[in-house]
């Protein structure tokens, strides 16, 4: 057994996620009842043990931190593609969003401003792709996500910002991808090589 299918790396852990919410969001829109679909369950069993993994091997830190990077990442570029790469549309759509989120997530301890906020450092580097950039970012999105991860909830609060991220990524790919499953495979396996 190799080591990434012992311990799956943030990259391909992202990409899983994508993929399973993409589906999903497809499956809904082709199916023709109004109530949402129940929580994809076995995503979420899978990502735990990936998290708890993670957590054993003492790396939970970093891999989630390049996990929510990579998800934030893609997701950042999928709207943008969808505005036709027009930055102000996308700040305008972040403002928008997370003003949304913001009143939509009341309870205690909500992944959602923590995930707009993070969105907004990667839109910030969009347009340029450096690694001295990709470093500098990776720090300013480690700012708020170190702050938002309390250190007796690890495994659920860096559960809940790759969830968050997930199910924000998933939806806006199959969009972007028209609904195409094809497409949509096609497109992940792609970034996967």
């Amino acid at each position: 057994m190799t080591e990434t299918s012992i311990r799956p790396t943030p990259r391909t852990t992202a990409f899983a996620l994508i993929k399973t919410t993409a589906l999903d969001h497809v499956a809904h829109c082709n199916h023709s009842e109004d109530e949402p679909p129940p929580p994809n369950r076995e995503m979420y069993n899978d990502l735990t043990s990936v998290l708890e993994n993670w957590h054993a091997a003492d790396t939970l830190r970093e891999d989630s931190l390049l996990l929510a990077e990579w998800l934030a990442v893609e997701l950042c570029g999928y709207l943008y593609g969808q505005l036709n790469q027009d930055r102000g549309q996308l700040d305008q759509w972040l403002r928008e969003f997370g003003d949304q989120v913001c009143r939509s997530q009341m309870h205690a301890h909500p992944a959602g401003p923590t995930a707009v906020e993070i969105m907004s450092v990667v839109a910030d580097g969009l347009a340029t792709r450096s690694d001295g950039l990709a470093r500098q970012r990776l720090v300013r999105i480690g700012v708020p996500y170190v702050h938002y991860v309390r250190q007796d909830h690890v495994v659920q609060d860096t559960r809940e910002i790759a969830l968050t991220f997930a199910l924000w990524a998933g939806p806006q790919l199959a969009e972007l991808m028209r609904h195409d499953v094809v497409r949509i495979n096609d497109y992940l396996d792609s970034r996967l090589r």
